[in-house]
């Protein structure tokens, strides 16, 4: 596990990871998104930021989540069909 910093909003945060990339372009997304409802609500303060941005990226993981289980559906009705033409 790598011990690194990585910048947010302004901060650095020490962080440990088995994938530093992996990690570094998740901080990156999280000031963007950040920056991004900053510029909507100016007067918000950081904690308010960061809440809004977890909830933006909790959504899109819900989401994908979603697609994720269609498409394991679609697999298995595509394997049921491609099952039932060899036999």
């Amino acid at each position: 596990m790598e011990k690194f910093d990585v910048n947010v909003y302004g901060d650095s945060y020490p962080l440990r990871s088995r994938r530093r990339e992996l990690t570094e372009k998740a901080a990156l997304g999280v000031d963007k998104e950040m920056r991004v409802f900053a510029e909507m609500a100016p007067t918000f303060g950081y904690a308010k930021l960061a809440v809004l941005a977890a909830i933006q990226f909790a959504e899109k993981k819900l989401e994908l989540e979603e697609e994720i289980v269609a498409l394991r559906q679609s697999i298995a009705r595509m394997n049921a069909v491609i099952g039932q033409n060899l036999q």
